[in-house]
């Protein structure tokens, strides 16, 4: 297939796949961190709200996991290059 796309097209292609590559990955890590999270901060999975403490907890917690995965992300850009 990539033998009908000139060199441009097949580069252009390549990041684009490369890209939402990445973007799916951050979309499950988010979904593992969260369900991690999850398990951490919520104590009574059976009410219909999140108390202040839970919410504190899961936006700390979720925070944290993606920061590290964006600095991870970066610093191996960084080694690529």
């Amino acid at each position: 297939m990539s033998g009908n796309f000139d060199e441009a097209t097949q580069r252009e292609l390549s990041a684009f796949v490369e890209q939402e590559s990445a973007k799916m990955q951050l979309q499950s890590n988010i979904h593992e961190f969260t369900g991690r999270c999850w398990e951490t901060c919520i104590k009574d999975a059976k009410s219909n709200q999140l108390d202040s403490r839970e919410k504190s907890c899961m936006e700390n917690c979720v925070g944290r996991f993606i920061d590290t995965s964006v600095f991870i992300v970066k610093r191996l850009q960084m080694n690529q290059h």
